[in-house]
């Protein structure tokens, strides 16, 4: 290993090890997320599940009932788990793509690792995600479908799935510092993205590149929607191995995102 890569290597860790230390200020600015959202909401928290509950009504009433898939699963707690998580994916990606922008009073300030500011958007939306949850847990007693011991593989993939946000979210939020044209083009990349997932239908598509459907191997929400109704519904992973390959993609997005934030950090204050 030469010794650039080594030294790069050195300062991700650095970087992590930097955030760890600040965990309690992040908290304090995903509490400050949490609050700023809701603290004029009449309903306050129940707007988390306002938009994948809404989603999945709908899409039962589409599929004209809410009979049992092929797998047993009834449609509205199948694409209610699908949601909730695209709901967390969405809400989270949105949140980092503006927030150096937003927080750029501070970015010319005081200094603290610039990673929180789209960490405590990942957080807040990660809290809306847990809401959801209990929502799900009722929702699964309503339509008879059992709990599994699998359940407790849900930090495993939500792990997983915080990976792939961090990695994303760090490229874009400081990608759109430098180009404000990021968030628009995020708007329509992110309803792709859903569309090529199988957030409310079971397939997606296929878009075959060298022999490789680029939707089911590639994209890395596709094992990860199909993770959590494994753990959280079908009583164990199906498909190991494309979890793996999906945990490894995200694992890339993550240092990938991790080191352009650094590389882009030292002009943040002059582009801000």
């Amino acid at each position: 290993m030469s010794q650039s890569a080594a030294d790069d290597r050195a300062s991700l860790v650095a970087r992590i090890r930097g955030v760890f230390a600040r965990r309690e200020l992040l908290a304090a600015l995903t509490h400050r997320e949490v609050q700023v959202r809701y603290k004029q909401a009449a309903l306050g928290m129940a707007w988390a599940v306002f938009l994948p509950l809404s989603l999945m009504v709908v899409f039962t009433i589409v599929r004209r009932g809410s009979g049992a898939r092929d797998d047993g699963l009834p449609y509205a707690v199948w694409s209610y788990t699908g949601l909730l998580a695209w709901t967390l994916h969405q809400t989270a990606l949105k949140g980092c793509v503006a927030t150096l922008v937003t927080n750029r009073n501070l970015l010319q300030k005081v200094y603290f690792p610039r990673e929180l500011f789209p960490l405590a958007k990942i957080g807040a939306a990660l809290v809306d995600f847990s809401v959801g949850l209990v929502v799900l847990v009722g929702l699964m007693a309503w339509k008879g479908v059992p709990f599994h011991t699998s359940m407790a593989l849900l930090p495993m993939v939500v792990g997983v799935h915080l990976l792939l946000l961090l990695g994303v979210g760090l490229l874009l939020s400081a990608a759109n510092l430098f180009f404000r044209d990021v968030q628009y083009v995020f708007d329509v990349l992110v309803l792709v993205w859903m569309f090529s997932s199988p957030v409310f239908v079971e397939t997606a598509g296929k878009l075959v590149v060298g022999g490789i459907d680029v939707f089911t191997v590639l994209n890395p929400m596709y094992p990860i929607l199909e993770a959590y109704r494994d753990v959280l519904l079908r009583g164990g992973l199906r498909d190991p191995q494309h979890f793996v390959l999906g945990a490894a993609i995200a694992g890339l997005w993550f240092v990938a995102g991790l080191a352009f934030f650094a590389k882009a950090e030292p002009k943040f204050a002059e582009r801000a």
